[in-house]
């Protein structure tokens, strides 16, 4: 079953107002919080405020981050589900995905979205990744049909193509490493080229 990393004071925050008076909520209150997700606390740090959670639905990948969590826990405790106009107002793309021919036998699908108005903080750098590692993990089969990263929209040029390339011929610095490499090369030695590239031999 899923196990989550969330903080509780970012925890406390998205539940304000949901049904306590207190500005610190108890562990005792979050245990009882967390049985309305078939979720179950698993560790508590003082020290730094780290919540482990087991979810026992795997079903719910909504659920797998605190954001998910305390969204449900709202819906429970207030008897309605918020509305978000950004999901369901119609706008016109600002910036383009161009997909070349080939990719439907690989990756048939793409999508992308833009989010502006989040200061990242640390926290939530750690929680948009931890979220995206276990979607691709979980739900998208260890990356085998599912894989999602996250870019600073300020340095990417539009419009993004979308396409097949050879491994030898590509290149660019990967993330926590210093040096260019070919694609080919990140396979061989890059920690997540080593733990996942048995994908492209299939």
């Amino acid at each position: 079953m899923p196990t989550i990393t969330i903080f509780k004071d970012d925890f406390e925050s998205l539940l304000k107002g949901t049904r306590t008076t207190h500005r610190t909520v108890s562990i005792e209150q979050v245990e009882e919080w967390l049985m309305l997700v078939k979720g179950e606390l698993k560790g508590h740090n003082p020290d730094t405020g780290e919540l482990r959670i087991e979810l026992q639905d795997s079903n719910r990948p909504d659920l797998w981050c605190c954001e998910g969590i305390a969204r449900q826990i709202r819906i429970k405790q207030q008897g309605k589900i918020a509305q978000y106009p950004f999901l369901t107002g119609k706008t016109k793309p600002k910036a383009t995905i161009v997909v070349k021919p080939g990719m439907e036998q690989v990756r048939p699908y793409v999508a992308a979205c833009a989010a502006r108005g989040y200061q990242v903080t640390s926290q939530g750098l750690a929680q948009l990744i931890q979220t995206q590692e276990k979607l691709a993990e979980i739900f998208g089969h260890k990356r085998k049909t599912v894989s999602i990263g996250i870019y600073q929209l300020s340095k990417i040029t539009f419009p993004v193509t979308y396409e097949l390339v050879q491994p030898g011929e590509a290149r660019f610095t990967p993330l926590g490493m210093e040096t260019v490499m070919t694609l080919a090369e990140m396979l061989m030695v890059h920690p997540k080229g080593l733990e996942y590239g048995g994908i492209l031999a299939g």
